[in-house]
C-alpha cells in the first residue's frame, strides 16, 4: 500500500461516519478497505463489519503497514473512535488532506462536499484580507472581520434571526454565508453546547465533544455543559467550521480577557492590544508604552510534533511589526506531556531568536513582569 491509499481510507472513513455508516457504504472506503485485506499481516483480518470497525478503533501502529503510514499521522490513535472519526484522524482529514488541498480526483463528491465546507470560511478570510490590503476602508474591514470570529467562537448555535441582528449593517460581510458556516438542526432535537468545546453530540448514550484530548468531561450535571432550547431556525456550526475556527479560537479568546484585563488596569503601561489584526495575521498585538509590539499566537496542539511543521517567522510588515514574538501553547498540553517544549524546540530550528515557546501560564507572567518593569521605570 502507499500512503495515497492511507489518505482514501480516512477520506472513505469520514464520509462513512457522516453517512452514520448507512449503507451501500462510500465507494472509496470500499476500494481502501479492499487493498487493505490483502496489506495487513500483523493481525487477523476481521470477516465482520463489528470486528472492522473494532480494528480501526486500535492504535493504527498495532495493525496498519508501517511502510506505508504518512509521517504527518500519529499512529498512536485508531482511525475511529466511539464509532466516530478520531480526533487525530479529524486532524489528519482537515489539516493535512482537506487544507493541503490532497483530495483525489477520485474522491466522491459527497467527500468534496465535505472540502468545500470546509473552504467556505477561507474563501471569507481571503477576500477580507485582499480589501484590507487594498486599503478599502481597512478600519471597517478588520472590526467586522474581528466581528465574524468571535460570534462564530462564541456561538456554536445560531438562529437566522440572530444573524440578522448581529450582522444586518456590515458592508464585507454577507449574511447568507455566514448562514453556509452551520447547519440546520432537526425539528425538536435535544442540542448541548459545552462553554470550553463548543457543540456536542451523544454517542452512546453519552456527550461527547469534538476533541477529547482537549475536553472530555461532558457529564449534563457541570456547570459548563448546557441543554440548547430548540427554537425555530436552531442552526449548529458545521464540523470543520467548529474544528477549525471556533475550537482553536476559545484559548484565543480567554488569553484576549486575561489581557483586557491587565490592560483596564495598567492602560498607561499596556497601552493597546488588538484581537486578529491584519486580518488574523497572528492573534493578538500588545503595544506598550516604551513603544515595544509583541506578537502572540496561540496553538493548541496535542502532539507537539503536529505543532512543529506549523511554527514559521510570524508576519511582521507594516502596522504588523513586532519586537518580539510568541507562539504560546495552553498550559494543560504540557500537563498532558512534561517533554512537551523540549520536543518542540527540537523540532523547530528555523525561527528567529526573538521568537519564544511557551506555555499561557507562563506568557502572562511575562507581560506582568513587562508592565511591572515599566511602572517602575526601567
Amino acid at each position: 500500500m502507499e500512503s495515497t491509499e492511507f489518505d482514501g481510507l480516512v477520506l472513505g472513513l469520514a464520509e462513512f461516519v457522516r453517512r452514520d455508516g448507512r449503507y451501500p457504504y462510500p465507494e472509496l472506503l470500499s476500494h481502501a478497505l479492499n487493498k487493505l485485506a490483502l496489506e495487513v499481516t500483523a493481525v487477523p483480518y476481521p470477516r465482520t463489519l463489528t470486528g472492522l470497525l473494532a480494528l480501526l478503533e486500535k492504535p493504527v501502529k498495532n495493525w496498519y503497514p508501517r511502510r506505508s503510514l504518512p509521517k504527518e499521522f500519529d499512529s498512536d490513535f485508531g482511525l475511529l473512535y466511539e464509532g466516530v472519526l478520531s480526533e487525530e484522524a479529524s486532524r489528519y482529514f482537515y489539516e493535512e488532506l482537506l487544507e493541503q488541498g490532497k483530495i483525489p480526483e477520485f474522491a466522491t463528491a459527497a467527500t468534496k462536499q465535505i472540502a468545500i465546507e470546509n473552504y467556505q470560511f477561507y474563501k471569507i478570510l481571503a477576500r477580507l484580507q485582499e480589501l484590507y490590503n487594498n486599503d478599502t476602508d481597512p478600519k471597517r474591514v478588520q472590526q467586522e472581520y474581528v466581528l465574524l470570529r468571535l460570534f462564530l467562537i462564541k456561538n456554536g448555535y445560531t438562529t437566522p434571526a440572530e444573524l440578522r441582528k448581529v450582522f444586518s449593517k456590515t458592508r464585507y460581510i454577507d449574511i447568507q454565508e455566514i448562514g453556509d458556516l452551520y447547519e440546520d438542526c432537526l425539528e425538536d432535537e435535544v442540542c448541548w453546547n459545552c462553554d470550553r468545546c463548543g457543540p456536542l453530540f451523544k454517542k452512546y448514550g453519552k456527550l461527547r465533544g469534538i476533541k477529547p484530548s482537549a475536553c472530555n468531561d461532558h457529564r449534563q450535571n457541570l456547570p459548563y455543559v448546557r441543554q440548547i432550547t430548540w427554537k425555530q431556525g436552531l442552526r449548529r456550526l458545521k464540523f470543520g467550521i467548529h474544528l477549525r475556527i471556533c475550537l482553536p479560537g476559545i484559548p484565543e479568546i480567554r488569553l484576549f480577557s486575561t489581557l483586557e484585563e491587565l490592560h483596564k488596569k495598567y492602560p498607561e503601561q499596556l497601552c493597546n492590544i488588538h484581537l486578529y489584526p491584519g486580518i488574523d495575521r497572528y492573534d493578538l498585538q500588545l503595544c506598550f508604552c516604551d513603544k515595544s509590539t509583541w506578537a502572540v499566537d496561540i496553538k493548541d496542539y496535542r502532539s507537539p510534533y503536529n505543532l512543529a511543521p506549523k511554527l514559521t517567522s510570524l508576519f511582521g510588515e507594516g502596522d504588523l511589526r513586532y519586537d518580539e514574538g510568541f507562539y504560546v501553547i495552553p498550559i494543560q498540553r504540557l500537563q498532558q506531556r512534561e517533554d512537551y517544549l523540549e520536543i518542540l524546540r527540537e523540532q523547530v530550528t528555523k525561527l528567529p531568536s526573538s521568537t519564544h515557546l511557551l506555555s499561557d501560564a507562563v506568557f502572562e507572567e511575562r507581560v506582568i513582569n513587562k508592565i511591572e518593569q515599566l511602572r517602575e521605570g526601567k
